[in-house]
């Protein structure tokens, strides 16, 4: 079958003479002339072949379309699978008699050299590029294409850790397995993803000749992996999607990866805290019994003590322990963190060992070779180069199972923080040459899942896509600091500006992917090893909070305030839900995040306003543009503690300080009384409200019983409001006569201790 043009279910047109497709959506043709093209080697000399061109064979099924073409070493064929969304997939076999190595498969390539375009309705220009960062400090966010922030700072080391492919250090417009394209004039939206990463990295890049549009391409890298003859190699499958929802295709995205890579996602959200933040490797076991005495002492709800980077002799050395720390050894501590009604949690970079660990110096052969034979440094670990292991050995794979063996089984450690893995998946010469780097990265991940079972696995410095569906949990951005902006200007550095950033903008993978990690908060005064002020700490708060997930602490408790430990309560427990940054592609630094709550006795919205700015801003939004139904809102700043009124257009601050987080309650206006907002939790009811029941006495009186639940014991009100002709009677808290106070005209709170749980009843009548 050879025909010009064949419409295919107002999908597709086929271009049969030119060995292209078009994709449409709403009788739009949005991707323009698309083909594939496979670049490899045979004998060293580069090759190219490309299904682009005349007399490409093409077949028509109900369930999918190919293509085929082929020279004297390799057979390419391009298919489009017909489901409820595309499903784009090349295949190379070799077809001739020497091995070929393979390097490129280009997937989707749209090349204006072709023909080819991309049509969302204005220009590229007025384009938004979501930009996802390879692993979970690399910078992600929709960048703008008519003026975006810089990424790349340059320099060795941020090339090891962020670009994995030649052109991504290069190239302005790539992003790591998934993209979407969105026409900020209000056109329509287009999504480029791979819904597998087993086997494969791959990225998406849009190439431009000044802001004119030149190719764009989805490719998966088979790092020049040996074909024998008569094998084949799979890309990964490219999903393609269009809508008017940039957000909803995010989540339809993860959504359909979820399904296809069975991701792993507990029901329980961990909580905790952690060593690094405050003693960067420097604490004792003296000092993590300490903090875990507190946690009890304070009636603090967390769960796991975490022991981070320096308990161990060396990198790669994680079975010698410093004695002069841990005098006890590793077992000791745990038992002591259990003592304290805690969980253990432990810290290793499995897939790196040290130059000048006993690791390397008994297994030099153990690590990824350059082509000079010399090991691939990985990263750089307080001065000291770290290898990269290559995990597509049996013997390295079976150190690495043993020692998450003894950490589990003989130390008894419930929690594991797997860091630097990105190590596994760097380009290197690998003892098996058929093995690309995301095969060997998932076989590493894989083998420690086998061994530890059901214990909690967290990944940080992690390529995204492999690792779904082996850990339970996943830093989603940059390490939090003590400081807000970055030392130097890089977006993956550690800062505060840097994970809240990367929180918001990987918000749609969690409970879909994992359990998303933002890193920990740190609720200590400045000065005290910070140099956050308070609004800076309470946007960190916010930010963890409205994720959604893993909440873990990182001060020194001990020395804290203990007024401080409130904003650490109003983070916990975990609500399990995340907030969406409405704004995410207007802005590249998302300023409205929306956290829409519905329960069975009411819905609310949270509604967090950022001013990234250094300087104090007026911030003004309608509440359209935070995606609420028409209608009248009471409206509660949670951090002041302030009844703002009743909204129903926009809401406007004009002093809205520097870094400082608005959070707000949004509740329907109604004409009976209701619960507006609780102070326990930033999510404000979500988290700590288990119902809500209204009784009925006639006419002319009404009772809200309001039930909490909450670990921990904590200080707080609840706001009630009581429009005209009701007002509040009485005020009871578990059953004893309770004081309320007026805020405002209709607007009355009842403060208490909440310990674990209460029940508090507010009686309203109604005057004549």
């Amino acid at each position: 079958m050879n025909l010009d043009e064949t419409y295919i279910r107002d999908r597709l047109i086929l271009h049969g003479k030119r060995g292209t497709a078009t994709f449409v959506f709403q009788a739009v043709p949005v991707i323009q002339q698309a083909s594939a093209r496979l670049e490899y080697r045979v004998g060293g000399e580069r090759r190219v072949l490309e299904i682009a061109g005349p007399n490409a064979a093409l077949e028509v099924k109900r369930e999918y379309i190919r293509w085929e073409r082929s020279d004297d070493h390799v057979r390419l064929r391009w298919y489009i699978h017909l489901g409820d969304d595309l499903e784009v997939v090349v295949e190379a076999q070799n077809i001739g008699s020497t091995p070929v190595n393979l390097d490129r498969l280009t997937v989707l390539d749209v090349r204006q050299d072709n023909d080819g375009a991309v049509n969302l309705g204005a220009g590229p220009r007025r384009w938004s590029f979501y930009k996802h960062g390879w692993q979970s400090w690399s910078p992600t966010f929709a960048r703008h294409i008519g003026d975006g922030i810089y990424v790349n700072p340059g320099g060795e080391e941020y090339d090891r850790k962020h670009t994995p492919h030649p052109n991504s250090g290069t190239e302005d417009f790539q992003s790591e397995w998934f993209t979407v394209l969105h026409d900020l004039d209000g056109g329509m939206s287009a999504l480029l993803g791979f819904v597998d990463g087993r086997h494969a990295l791959a990225d998406v890049a849009l190439y431009l000749d000044g802001r004119a549009f030149r190719r764009l391409a989805a490719t998966c890298y088979a790092d020049g992996v040996v074909l024998a003859p008569g094998e084949r190699f799979l890309s990964e499958p490219l999903m393609v999607a269009f809508s008017d929802d940039p957000l909803r295709l995010l989540e339809h995205y993860a959504d359909r990866v979820a399904a296809r890579m069975n991701a792993r996602v507990p029901a329980r959200i961990p909580t905790g805290w952690c060593t690094w933040y405050y003693f960067y490797g420097e604490n004792s076991a003296e000092d993590v019994l300490a903090n875990a005495a507190q946690i009890r002492k304070h009636h603090l709800p967390l769960e796991y003590v975490l022991i981070d980077d320096g308990y161990q002799q060396a990198i790669g050395d994680w079975l010698r322990i410093d004695e002069t720390k841990f005098p006890q050894g590793m077992r000791a501590v745990a038992e002591g963190i259990r003592a304290a009604g805690l969980r253990p949690g432990i810290w290793l970079a499995p897939f790196g060992v040290s130059s000048e660990s006993a690791a390397y110096a008994e297994h030099p052969d153990w690590t990824l070779k350059r082509d000079d034979g010399s090991p691939v440094v990985a990263w750089q670990h307080w001065g000291t180069d770290i290898y990269a292991l290559d995990l597509s050995r049996d013997d390295v794979l079976d150190w690495v199972a043993h020692i998450f063996r003894v950490m589990g089984d003989e130390w008894g450690y419930d929690l594991f923080k797997i860091d630097f893995v990105f190590a596994a998946a760097m380009e290197g010469i690998r003892h098996d040459p058929k093995m690309t780097r995301a095969e060997a990265y998932r076989r590493g991940i894989e083998r420690i899942r086998q061994v530890i079972g059901d214990r909690f696995l967290l990944g940080c410095g992690a390529p995204q896509l492999p690792s779904v569906g082996v850990v339970d949990a996943m830093r989603i951005g940059p390490d939090v600091a003590f400081n807000w902006d970055p030392i130097w200007a890089d977006l993956s550095a550690p800062a505060g500006a840097n994970a809240v950033r990367n929180t918001a903008t990987r918000y749609f993978m969690h409970r879909r992917w994992w359990l998303n990690d933002g890193d920990c908060v740190l609720v200590r005064m400045r000065g005290d090893q910070s140099d956050l002020v308070l609004n800076e700490m309470r946007t960190l708060v916010t930010c963890i909070a409205l994720s959604g997930g893993l909440t873990l602490d990182s001060d020194n408790l001990p020395t804290i305030r203990a007024g401080r430990l409130k904003y650490l309560r109003m983070a916990l427990p975990p609500s399990g839900m995340a907030a969406r940054p409405v704004d995410l592609f207007r802005n590249e630094n998302p300023h409205h995040q929306v956290l829409h709550v519905d329960k069975p006795w009411g819905q609310w919205w949270v509604v967090a306003l950022m001013n990234w700015r250094n300087k104090t801003a007026k911030t003004e939004v309608t509440l359209r543009e935070l995606g609420l139904p028409e209608g009248e809102y009471h409206v509660y700043n949670f951090w002041r503690q302030r009844y703002v009124g009743v909204r129903s257009d926009k809401l406007a601050f004009r002093r809205h300080q520097p870094h400082e987080s608005i959070v707000l309650c949004l509740k329907p206006a109604s004409d009976q009384p209701d619960l507006l907002t609780s102070t326990f939790h930033v999510t404000q009811g979500a988290a700590e409200i288990q119902g809500v029941q209204r009784m009925v006495h006639g006419p002319n009186g009404q009772t809200l019983r309001v039930a909490l639940e909450k670990a921990g014991a904590q200080r707080g009100q609840l706001v009630f409001t009581a429009p005209a002709p009701w007002r509040a009677s009485e005020a009871r808290v578990d059953g004893r006569k309770w004081p309320f106070r007026v805020l405002a005209s209709g607007l009355v709170a009842v403060r208490f201790r909440l310990k674990e749980r209460a029940l508090v009843e507010v009686d309203f009548v109604r005057d004549e």
